[in-house]
């Protein structure tokens, strides 16, 4: 039986934890042998056996790198958000991205070294498991050797279009009374909250719209700054349930994105019947398979012209790509068996 890392399912399900429980869970739908451990006070079902850990501040890392390859006995152990244990050999690892190798500034000093610990257990593990072709080269570009494989990440089923009354308890709930634009993640500064809230202040001058706010901050983030302006709405952290109704009743996704290890929001938005704009960078065109609007990074007037136009003559909303997680659960399972790292 291969041991899967639960040390992830301490976080909220936001951004990578949540694809990491999306395809776990579909991996188990196929039948495949996975027993996963977790560090104690990890309160969630899919927990299978919880294993002491260390106190402290660094007790759950503690955990992943001795006590959880102790445990596993010479089991393949396979880790699916970003870091698992460097002295297994039998390990396979989902890589979501190498964002702060990539840009040290978007984060708390102490990212450094957790970029680090990424790579290197990329580079010491036998399977590498990545959600796109561009972290796929990055990963190779930093010395991993074992194979790598892309898993191309799904769009949850729950995001399709939320009903009337559920657009009206949020729109109710925030003072959303007009048309607005959404951002997702406004406190991770690679999302580049500047050029969405400058192309915001230049668009709202000629279409009135307000822009609202998903996200919280984090201690791991730089900080972001957001000024106090009238029609700009903080929301902070939503519900599933309420940001598939944000995500329906927006007039448009801005995503303004720097750098992304896939980029799920857009589709995500497709799925509830809104257009998005896109930063065009290569992952993105990637994950969107090329049917987004892609702006340049960083062009607030290029983004407002954009913006302007979603909101007076709205956009067309690209079809999603035929792809589940069932799917990406089959090319996981797959990988695993090839490598040896699916014990029976």
């Amino acid at each position: 039986m291969t041991v899967v890392n639960g040390r992830f399912l301490r976080a909220a399900p936001t951004g990578l934890h949540r694809t990491a429980r999306s395809l776990l869970d579909a991996a188990r739908k196929t039948g495949a042998n996975l027993e996963v451990f977790a560090p104690p006070g990890v309160n969630d079902p899919r927990v299978d056996r919880t294993l002491p850990a260390p106190a402290g501040r660094f007790g759950d890392h503690v955990w992943e790198q001795v006590v959880l390859p102790a445990a596993a006995r010479g089991r393949p152990v396979l880790s699916l958000a970003n870091t698992g244990p460097l002295a297994t050999r039998r390990a396979a690892v989902m890589v979501h991205d190498l964002a702060p190798l990539v840009g040290p500034g978007w984060f708390a000093p102490a990212m450094r070294a957790y970029g680090a610990l990424v790579a290197a257990a990329a580079r010491r593990a036998r399977l590498v498991i990545t959600p796109s072709h561009a972290v796929r080269d990055e990963i190779v570009a930093h010395g991993a050797t074992g194979r790598v494989v892309t898993v191309r990440p799904a769009v949850d089923a729950y995001l399709r279009a939320a009903s009337a009354p559920e657009v009206e308890a949020v729109r109710t709930r925030w003072g959303l009374a007009g048309p607005f634009a959404l951002f997702v993640g406004w406190a991770d500064p690679r999302k580049d909250l500047a050029t969405a809230l400058s192309a915001h202040l230049r668009a709202v001058r000629r279409v009135p719209h307000q822009l609202v706010l998903v996200g919280l901050p984090h201690p791991t983030f730089a900080p972001v700054h957001v000024p106090p302006v009238p029609s700009v709405v903080n929301a902070g952290y939503v519900s599933d349930d309420d940001l598939r109704a944000l995500l329906t009743a927006a007039a448009v996704l801005m995503y303004p994105s720097r750098y992304e290890g896939f980029g799920l929001p857009p589709l995500e938005a497709w799925a509830c019947g809104t257009p998005a704009l896109v930063s065009d960078i290569p992952v993105l065109r990637e994950s969107t398979c090329g049917r987004a609007c892609y702006l340049p990074v960083g062009r607030a007037d290029a983004w407002a012209a954009a913006l302007q136009q979603a909101l007076v003559d709205g956009l067309a909303v690209p079809s999603l790509p035929a792809w589940s997680w069932d799917d990406a659960a089959g090319v996981l399972v797959g990988a695993l068996e090839d490598v040896d790292l699916l014990a029976s």
